[in-house]
């Protein structure tokens, strides 16, 4: 190949990977079908069949996993396949088209957020807009006349909504904060009330005896610095300790919450919860630790090769399975890190290409993401990290360290895995970091901590 064809082939592939396509759907060239497993492996067919099965008054579930693992595409997924139900219609919206991820929660802020969200979507020709009957339009009328005098928002229209309230979050939250107990809990029990009343409205539309809505995006709610525990709290105060409120009346309901939740608090034993991993790039503990599993490798070279079928030409395969099980099975870091890096730095050495596994290319790219995610660390963490990476467990000995075991899960610092039992690791690039690290021996006459 010469060298303009070469630069060519570099240049197309890191643009496909730098112009992030977000969520796919299942009938997208993009999308690797069975990527996270079949049958009972399968969160998505699981969390389908629980909809299908159960009754058509409404119950709440939880979809979690880290950032990079797929989950909106998963839940478009879920979408697609219960649209092809006569009798259930499925609804996704991101609840982050409204709010910023380090926006303060509450209960009242979801359920608000919640009920704008789906009326804006109902407004779509494939919700109640278009050729929708005078009823169901008094019912989105009347909801945004209460926006305007119950929540004092102005400016909303239905089908405009998104981009008034995003304009106006600071504004409305502060306010919401301010009203009293009482107006609180009459906001959100409208707020229920009316998601209710659309979810009639779609069933009479479309002659359904189901309604699902899925909240998407919730997961990256976080906190800056010395905000970072308090985002903690209010996360967890929210779909931890006020699930009644959650329950939304005739409407199976899907919150998209962070990872470290079902880790962390009890809500496994109060509501369903489908946990989507990283893609198993790795045996179990007991199996062979941290040793390579082949159907993982293969599934994420499928996904490379969705997006370069000629790939090969500029890594060789051991290359590839090399930054494969580097990035833990995480897509983003994968594709838009390590991956587009070394396609970065090979063009200006592509004598060298097809790049082999021990290319210095590789060796440079991995130990800048290596320390560039120990920058995101501190040595007092270092324990707490070599007992997960030991244990493939989390056994905490002090709240204090709650926070801070969810900040790892946003820095994806630990990732989750799904190999029959759910288990979790160190991101690969802290592996060699954390193993060789040893606790400082106590001073002479100091008394060991663990004493």
């Amino acid at each position: 190949m010469s060298a303009n064809d070469l630069a060519q082939l570099l240049d197309e592939f890191a643009r496909v990977l730098a112009n992030d396509p977000g969520a796919l759907d299942v009938d997208s060239g993009l999308y690797v079908p069975n990527l996270h497993g079949v049958a009972a492996e399968d969160v998505i067919s699981l969390l389908e069949r629980e909809v299908l099965r159960s009754s058509d008054d409404g119950h709440l579930y939880y979809f979690s996993g880290q950032r990079g693992t797929g989950k909106s595409t998963e839940l478009k997924r879920l979408a697609s396949t219960l649209n092809g139900h006569a009798d259930v219609r499925a609804y996704i919206v991101d609840a982050l088209e409204y709010i910023s991820d380090t926006h303060p929660l509450d209960t009242v802020t979801l359920l608000l957020i919640t009920a704008v969200a789906f009326a804006d979507r109902l407004a779509a020709a494939d919700g109640l807009g278009g050729d929708a009957p005078a009823r169901e339009e008094a019912l989105l009328t009347r909801f945004m006349n209460w926006l305007g005098t119950e929540v004092e928002i102005s400016g909303v229209t239905v089908g405009g909504m998104k981009a008034e309230f995003r304009n106006q979050q600071q504004s409305i939250v502060q306010r919401l904060r301010e009203f009293d107990m009482t107006r609180q809990e009459r906001v959100m029990a409208d707020c229920r009330r009316y998601i209710g009343e659309m979810a009639d409205a779609v069933r009479r539309k479309w002659g359904c005896r189901k309604v699902l809505l899925a909240i998407d995006s919730l997961e990256r709610l976080r906190g800056i610095g010395g905000e970072a525990a308090e985002m903690f709290d209010r996360v967890v105060k929210v779909f931890d300790g006020d699930i009644g409120q959650l329950r939304l009346p005739g409407v199976h309901v899907v919150y998209a919450v962070p990872p470290y939740l079902p880790y962390l608090t009890n809500v496994k034993v109060l509501v369903r919860l489908f946990m989507l991993a990283s893609v198993r790039v790795c045996r179990t503990p007991d199996e062979g630790r941290r040793q390579p599993r082949p159907a993982g490798i293969q599934a994420m070279r499928e996904v490379v090769q969705r997006r370069c079928a000629r790939w090969r030409e500029l890594v060789s395969e051991p290359a590839m399975d090399r930054l494969i099980l580097a990035s833990g099975g995480d897509l983003r870091q994968l594709l838009r890190r390590l991956l587009l890096d070394v396609l970065d730095e090979a063009y200006f050495e592509q004598g060298r290409l097809p790049l082999a596994a021990d290319d210095p290319i590789l060796e440079t790219v991995l130990k800048r993401h290596g320390k560039e995610l120990a920058n995101m660390v501190v040595r007092e963490e270092y324990p707490l990290l070599k007992d997960i990476a030991d244990s493939n467990d989390l056994n905490l000995n002090r709240r204090e360290d709650l926070p801070v075991v969810a900040h790892f899960f946003n820095l994806r610092v630990i990732l989750n895995y799904r190999n029959g039992d759910e288990w979790l690791d160190l991101n690969p690039l802290l592996w060699d970091l954390i193993d060789r690290w040893q606790p400082p021996r106590p001073m002479s006459g100091e008394v060991p901590a663990s004493a």
